[in-house]
């Protein structure tokens, strides 16, 4: 039994093809996790300013009603 060339080569080129298509799909789930991290830390940090800005109208309102 003779394994020629020909008869490999659409097999190497197919499985390249899946190895190539392997990576691209890891990268690019790689990419929505860091995006997902990102929008989740955006989130925290929006809360936390809310948050601040709720003290500030609250102690500024305050402060209005101690000065009449």
């Amino acid at each position: 039994m003779k394994l020629e060339i020909k008869l490999l080569a659409p097999y190497l080129v197919m499985m390249m093809g899946f190895a190539v298509s392997w990576g691209m799909l890891s990268e690019r789930l790689d990419a929505v996790e860091v995006k997902a991290d990102k929008i989740a830390q955006m989130q925290t940090d929006i809360a936390i300013i809310k948050e601040k800005i709720m003290w500030m109208e609250e102690y500024l309102i305050k402060t209005r009603e101690i000065s009449f």
